[in-house]
């Protein structure tokens, strides 16, 4: 990450307070990068009781570098951050993307984007997301993520990452707490302004549908107002165009199948079959993605002495995802014939054509008020008010047309398995199955997901620092969160009398095959549906779905926390126990034989959180590190009430159940760390462990049943609480900038890190106990990044990978279990500060051309699914004033 050039000026001994620990660090702390959040509050507070440091410039790489190791060094707990530009992130426009950087932090990724920040092996939903410390509402569909994509990088000044929660933080942050720090006018002691304009070509853009433009612009400004520059405000706005292509091979689950000595089709590891594992379809997809994001944010803060402060910032941002995803499926019907151990053949198959038009937005609100008063010698008074308002919409308007089951024997097809990731089925008649008018239509359908959620919190906290050995503090939270989930399904399908066939409304699919061996044709023209269908309205039967998806679920948190930390020489230790009660009360219908059922359900649970925490400073450059933490999962929102909620993703039906029987998981956290900083650098090791009891789940089972368009097979999701689930890791970092090296070598710099995660989870299925890694948890991910920094000049080449991982756990067929595959990604930067006031770069994402692989079936060897994202090109220019 580098940061753009920043003139600031420390002036006068002051004393602020900071939270329970602080410590006597050099004059060379930048204050220009330390804000109010309470990580790294210690720093500022201690930068302002040094001397005075005239125009100390912060640029490039190598200082935001720097900044950061003094942010991890001053803090009391186990933390990580990463500095920004003052306006963008190279090559991490994205936030997800920048937290990557981070030890232990590892992000899943949806359609090529990092989105989900997982923390030390715990996937988002386990972790915290603040921003200026206040907690934000979920856009997510059902659980309480914040898809940090959403957050544009114009509003961050820097990332932080707390591994070790104290008693004043959150409960509910099993991985950790993740707080977006937001710009201060008082950082930069003037008045400023910063502006960013770049234009990016994806390799992978234009070939089924939009080819339009993929821009970013952002800003940002401030200044310190008032006779005594006692005011400060910032405003920042940003906006972003993305647009690609994803190419996709993927088959449903189960994914792979055998048959048994007469040929009849069983599931893999079935004893009757014969061990030769046959997909269960070739499913092409071809995605274009338009995505628009716009943010604003504002912050007014007063300071009109050292004993007080107040603070008002507000938050918008919007996310708007328009994608058109076409499908092309083959599978077979019946029984097997002349099998080899790569080869057979079906003397019946099946072809699919399906459309799906889903435009996903996503809305987040943040408003929030804060003060902090040193009413008295000693004592310090500080709290906040916080409303956040996120919003999900999704309509999603589909088409599908499939052949004439009876006339199966027309679209008979042959198999080879020889690649066992690019299987490939060969029909006998190719001409009658690319033939638009053998595809009748089985429905269109129009689809609404809409859900909002609402929070709210109070939080007062009262500090006592003796300036010596004792640092005291207590407080208490109220908040009240509110969910509500809505989903609407219309089928409409051709009328008695009614043919109506592919070849009214077909198009010719993309030229390039996919994965160099996958043709896509025909497919739907989307424009030429819509029109035929609204067109001939009048010749289509309606059905309306069941509102079994909908509910409604109201939480209420009530904590209050006590901790105290006291100094030996170089020894603090700091220990306190923090309280939360939880009120859930939720109301949902469910379909009891085919009745609609209204079903409500209440109750409340408390836990008692205690932890201690130890730090060691045995040296001036050696810092241990300890601690023991309990917290707290609360359950999604989704999992918990008593709904069914049926989705199609692709034409692949997915029945979603709740479980308002769910318990909250508990965490018991150790934690050991050794950090070392020499010169210009860093080095740490840290090790943890986390016993989680009742960690939850999704347990995905395959029934065959009538959703609505006949007997199918349908994928059935129920969260269940697990019996145990264990993670051990360890975790090593190198930051070194290489000045000891004589010119012009001393302009390198290196980063890097690497973690290991052991994970076990015990669960029951309906065929008993099993263990296995935790899901969605990769064994290791690392980060690493060489870079160079001389006068004007600034390159970067980094690399980030991650681990295999186990993504759904199949509840009766160990065999359709899915892993991710490990995936290798380079990305590089290169800027050019043509003078004071203007930088010009260029850079380069997934320069190794990485797709994402997913596979299932004995020895995990056999495609479920395959993506390519292709390469990413970006040049801009930044201004600053």
């Amino acid at each position: 990450m580098a940061l753009a050039s920043q003139s600031l000026r420390i002036t006068g001994p002051t004393k602020r307070w900071s939270g329970l620990v602080s410590k006597p660090m050099s004059r060379t702390l930048i204050t220009g990068l330390l804000a109010t959040s309470a990580l790294c509050a210690p720093m500022v507070a201690l930068a302002q009781d040094a001397t005075t440091v005239d125009a100390v410039v912060i640029t490039g790489q190598r200082e935001a570098q720097r900044a950061a190791i003094v942010v991890k060094r001053e803090a009391f707990v186990v933390s990580d951050v990463v500095s920004a530009d003052d306006i963008g992130k190279l090559p991490d426009h994205n936030t997800a993307a920048a937290l990557r950087r981070i030890p232990g932090i590892s992000v899943m990724e949806d359609q090529g984007e990092p989105r989900f920040p997982v923390i030390r092996g715990l996937r988002s939903t386990y972790n915290r997301t603040t921003i200026d410390g206040a907690l934000v509402a979920s856009v997510d569909e059902s659980g309480r993520t914040v898809p940090m994509d959403i957050v544009p990088s114009v509003m961050a000044g820097r990332l932080e990452v707390i591994k070790t929660v104290t008693p004043e933080n959150d409960g509910n942050a099993i991985g950790g707490v993740i707080n977006v720090t937001t710009r201060s006018a008082f950082d930069a002691k003037r008045p400023f302004f910063n502006g960013m304009a770049s234009y990016g070509q994806y390799e992978r853009s234009g070939d089924v549908r939009n080819d339009k433009p993929s821009y970013r612009l952002a800003f940002a400004a401030g200044r310190t107002f008032g006779a005594e520059d006692q005011w400060g405000v910032v405003i920042g706005a940003s906006h972003e165009q993305l647009d690609y292509d994803i190419p996709q091979v993927e088959a449903a689950d189960p994914s792979v199948r055998e048959y048994t000595a007469a040929g009849a089709p069983v599931l893999s590891g079935s004893p009757t079959g014969n061990g030769l594992q046959v997909p269960t379809q070739v499913r092409l997809f071809w995605y274009n993605n338009t995505k628009q994001r716009s943010g604003v944010n504002a912050k007014l803060e007063y300071r009109p002495s050292d004993a007080f402060r107040w603070d008002a910032s507000v938050l918008a941002s919007r996310m708007e995802d328009d994608e058109e995803r076409i499908e092309y499926r083959i599978e077979p019907l019946g029984n097997v014939a002349n099998q080899t151990p790569t080869s057979g053949a079906f003397t019946r198959g099946r072809g699919i054509i399906h459309l799906n038009q889903p435009i996903t937005t996503r809305e987040i609100g943040l408003a929030r008020t804060g003060f902090a008063w040193s009413f008295a010698p000693n004592w310090k008074l500080d709290g906040d008010l916080v409303y956040s308002l996120a919003g999900l919409k999704v309509p999603n308007h589909s088409v599908e047309f499939r052949t004439v089951d009876a006339q199966g024997a027309n679209y008979a097809f042959t198999y080879d398995t020889t690649n066992r990731l690019f299987p490939t089925f060969n029909p006998v008649n190719e001409a009658a199955l690319r033939n638009p008018a053998n595809y009748v239509l089985q429905q269109h359908r129009d689809a609404l997901t809409k859900t909002n959620e609402s929070t709210t919190q109070a939080r007062l906290d009262l500090a006592f620092d003796d300036d010596a050995h004792w640092k005291l503090k207590f407080g208490g939270v109220l908040r009240s969160s509110e969910r509500d989930f809505r989903n609407s399904q219309v089928n409409y399908r051709a009328a008695t009398g009614f043919v109506y066939t592919l070849a009214e409304v077909d198009k010719a699919g993309p030229s390039q095959l996919i994965a160099g061996r996958y043709r896509l044709d025909p497919r739907i023209d989307a424009e030429a549906a819509t029109a035929f269908f609204r067109a001939n309205r009048g010749r289509f039967t309606t059905t309306v779905s069941a509102p079994t998806g909908n509910y409604d679920v109201s939480e209420d948190v009530q904590a209050g926390y006590a901790q105290a930390s006291y100094q030996f020489g170089d020894l603090t230790l700091l220990g306190g126990l923090r309280y939360e009660r939880t009120k859930v009360t939720s109301d949902a219908v469910r379909n009891t034989g085919g009745v609609l059922t209204p079903v409500s359900n209440d109750g409340s649970y408390a836990n008692w959180l205690p932890s201690l925490h130890l730090q060691w400073k045995p040296r001036p450059d050696l810092i241990v590190r300890a601690a023991w933490t309990n917290t707290i999962g609360r359950p999604d929102y989704g999992s918990l009430a008593a709904t069914e909620n049926l989705n199609f993703d692709g034409s692949q039906p997915t029945l979603s159940r709740g479980n308002p029987d769910l318990k909250a998981r508990e965490s018991e956290s150790f934690d050991l760390s050794v950090e070392f900083y020499p010169t210009d650098g860093m080095v740490s090791l840290a090790v943890f462990s986390k016993d989680i009891k009742n960690e939850i789940f999704t347990l995905s089972s395959s029934e065959r049943l009538d959703v609505g368009r006949g007997v199918e097979t349908v994928l059935i999701s129920t969260p269940r609480n697990a019996e145990t689930a264990k993670i051990k890791g360890v975790e090593f970092a190198v930051q070194q900038a290489f000045t000891f090296l004589p010119a012009p070598l001393d302009g390198f710099g290196f980063n890097g890190n690497v973690t290991w995660l052991d994970t076990e989870f015990t669960f029951r299925t309906s065929t008993g106990p099993r263990v296995t890694g935790l899901f969605q948890q990769p064994e290791i991910t690392t980060n690493a990044a060489v870079y160079y920094q001389r006068g004007p000049f600034e390159a970067r080449v980094s690399h980030n990978y991650i681990g295999g991982q186990l993504e759904t756990i199949n509840d009766a067929n160990v065999n359709s279990d899915q892993y991710w595959k490990g995936r290798h990604v380079f990305d590089a930067s290169l800027s050019w500060r043509w003078n004071k006031h203007l930088s010009l770069f260029v850079e380069g994402q997934n320069l190794s051309n990485t797709g994402r692989q997913e596979v299932t079936g004995p020895g995990r060897r056999y495609l479920q699914e395959w993506a390519n994202y292709g390469r990413t090109y970006w040049v801009g220019a930044a201004v600053n004033f």
